[in-house]
């Protein structure tokens, strides 16, 4: 009997339940409706079962705080158009404060850890007048850590007010961002024209922060129309501590091992030019350990002063586009593709999930 028992208990072991178990206390995220919860269960770990698909939903940023596993699937046909409903203080490189709301997947994201997640064919589109970061994963993520997440899509943010910026994984923040990748195209139209003039942050990784960022892979295709301070950079617009002084047992005042390609084309129209644009930081204010090595040869730094047209990847004015329908094919992903047949420009939704 005792040995009966003792057979019993190693193959209920085996089951599948008994793995799940294992794992008591992790929420599954299955679709739309588990992922829109997860703001509901501050603290928790989730992971995803599965890759979920957000077609034809304007999704409202949602906060979170948290343990997410994205288990190597992908969130895609991420649409968001609004701000989410948190506010939080954000920090210039004068320590000045600013009351400001947030976009992307989350609004905000406050000590908590995202790992192995991809969100694919994203678009995020706001205009406003209040201070506003908007990005692809979360528009604040301050006390983070951030691994092997990869981000793909647009970006965009048309606003009246000072403190504004767009960044490809996170706008404003602090923590850690290691093994990540950005293929984004980030767009800022600057709609305030007189003072105060606006302070204007970019960055695939995080549009201004405090971070310790390394081996990631950015793509950019950046254009920004500032009517003020520009802070632009490939990886980050600008590093600063932004008002905390976040350790997490490592030295994060580093950014390196990165690798950076694609361009960012920008004016900057006051009469107090700084024209802060480098591949990797574009403006320093808090003393980095490290800062090589990364490669940037891939990078272009482009400045107009021709101020009276707005910089956008688009250049035609009544653009005409033809569509080219790309299946899904093994392990790579599949979607739509627009091109316009006047100036070129390119874009893609309607992604679909890879076969296997």
């Amino acid at each position: 009997m005792k040995r009966m028992i003792l057979l019993l208990a190693v193959l209920a072991l085996a089951l599948p339940g008994a793995a799940a178990s294992a794992e008591e206390g992790v929420i599954e995220i299955r679709d739309a409706e588990g992922l829109r919860d997860a703001a509901n269960h501050p603290g928790a770990r989730f992971v995803l079962m599965n890759d979920i698909d957000l077609q034809g939903e304007d999704w409202l940023p949602i906060p979170f705080r948290g343990e997410l596993d994205g288990n190597g699937h992908g969130i895609y046909n991420l649409s968001v158009t609004c701000t989410g409903k948190e506010v939080r203080t954000t920090y210039d490189g004068n320590a000045k404060t600013y009351d400001t709301v947030f976009a992307g997947l989350f609004s905000t994201l406050e000590e908590s850890t995202v790992r192995n997640l991809k969100i694919i064919g994203a678009h995020v589109a706001v205009e406003g007048k209040t201070h506003c970061f908007a990005a692809i994963l979360a528009g604040y993520a301050q006390h983070c850590t951030i691994e092997n997440v990869t981000v793909d899509g647009r970006v965009r943010l048309d606003n009246e007010a000072v403190m504004s910026g767009v960044g490809g994984i996170t706008g404003f923040g602090s923590g850690y961002i290691h093994y990540c990748n950005a293929r984004v195209e980030l767009v800022y139209v600057d709609l305030n024209r007189s003072k105060p003039k606006s302070e204007q942050f970019l960055g695939a990784m995080m549009a201004t922060g405090y971070a310790h960022v390394q081996y990631c892979d950015v793509d950019i295709d950046g254009y920004v129309s500032c009517f003020g301070y520009c802070h632009n950079g490939g990886l980050m617009g600008m590093f600063y501590t932004s008002g905390t002084k976040f350790q997490m047992g490592i030295d994060n005042r580093t950014v390196n091992h990165n690798t950076v390609k694609g361009r960012i084309y920008f004016f900057e129209h006051n009469q107090d030019r700084r024209a802060y644009c480098k591949g990797d930081i574009g403006e320093t204010r808090t003393k980095l350990t490290s800062r090589k090595p990364n490669d940037l040869k891939g990078f272009e730094r482009k400045e107009t002063k021709e101020y009276k047209t707005t910089l956008l990847p688009e250049t035609c004015k009544n653009p005409a586009y033809e569509e080219k329908v790309v299946p899904p094919s093994g392990s790579e992903w599949g979607w739509t593709e627009h091109t316009c047949a006047g100036c070129g420009y390119t874009w893609r939704d309607s992604y679909t999930a890879p076969e296997n």
